[in-house]
This record gives C-alpha cells, sequence and structure tokens, in this order.
C-alpha cells in the first residue's frame, strides 16, 4: 500500500521587520499560508542608549596632542538590524541549497527590505518572485494571505 507522500512547498514568503520575521509556505498557488518559522530579534526592541556606551571612542591626532571624539558611522541599532538581515539571508540560503526554496516572496518596510537586499546572495536573489513594501509582521496567516497576490507561483 503506497501512502501519500507529502510535498513540502518550495515557495516561501518571508515577513520580517527588523525586530522579527516569519517564514511561511504555499501549498497551492492559491491556498492558505503555513508558518515554518519564526525569528525574533530583541535588540531591536532595545532603546538605542541601551545598546551603546556612554560616550564615544577617543583618538589621538597624528600631529599635536589634541585628541578628539570619534564619530560613529552606523549607530548599534543599525548594526544590530544588519545582524538580523544578516541572519535571515543566510537561513534563506541555507534553505536554497537544501533544495527547499525555489520561490520567495519578501515582504518588509522599506528600510528593512534594502538592509535584506544588501545582504540576499546572488543564488537567493535569483529566486525573488515579488517583494512588496508593507510592514505585515503584525497580521496573521488568514490577513497576510488577503494583501499577498491571489497567486503565489
Amino acid at each position: 500500500m503506497n501512502t501519500p507522500h507529502f510535498q513540502m512547498s518550495k515557495v516561501i514568503i518571508l515577513v520580517a521587520d527588523a525586530s522579527r520575521a516569519r517564514l511561511l509556505a504555499v501549498e497551492s498557488p492559491t491556498g492558505p499560508l503555513m508558518e515554518l518559522e519564526s525569528l525574533v530579534n530583541p535588540a531591536a526592541r532595545l532603546r538605542q542608549q541601551d545598546l551603546s556606551s556612554d560616550r564615544q571612542g577617543r583618538s589621538f591626532q597624528s600631529a599635536g596632542t589634541g585628541r578628539s571624539a570619534m564619530a560613529e558611522t552606523t549607530t548599534p541599532k543599525e548594526q544590530e538590524t544588519a545582524v538580523f538581515a544578516r541572519e535571515l539571508t543566510q537561513n534563506l540560503q541555507e534553505r536554497r541549497k537544501q533544495g527547499e526554496l525555489e520561490k520567495l516572496y519578501v515582504v518588509a518596510p522599506p528600510a528593512f527590505l534594502g538592509e535584506l537586499r544588501k545582504h540576499l546572495g546572488a543564488e537567493v536573489a535569483s529566486v525573488v518572485v515579488a517583494e512588496i513594501d508593507k510592514d505585515y509582521t503584525r497580521l496573521d496567516a488568514r490577513e497576510l494571505r488577503e494583501k499577498l497576490p491571489q497567486y503565489l507561483k
């Protein structure tokens, strides 16, 4: 007797912002979404002052005896956002290597969508079907499905 073989969907929807992300799959082009994984970035919820030290670093001038404060090029919060985006894209790259990802929909607010783009490898970027620059992280699977294209293919 043959048992039905469950074919895991290879269409994945990433819904993310700087503090949380969900990976969802869909079995058919018009089917409901099923949550695969949920990830959080607790550092993104911290206040800026909780992430950084009290004072900027100090540097000595190469000529003379003066010292000046070093300006930060990125804030600690921006660094944490970049780390989270990198972790998400590594997760997607691993799924792609394992044959679990053939098509990807990315849903994120504009700033985080840009951060994700910086870290997407060429192989994962090549399977991105659509990018939706909205923050839908608080929607449940049914509400999110209504916001996505009718056919996910």
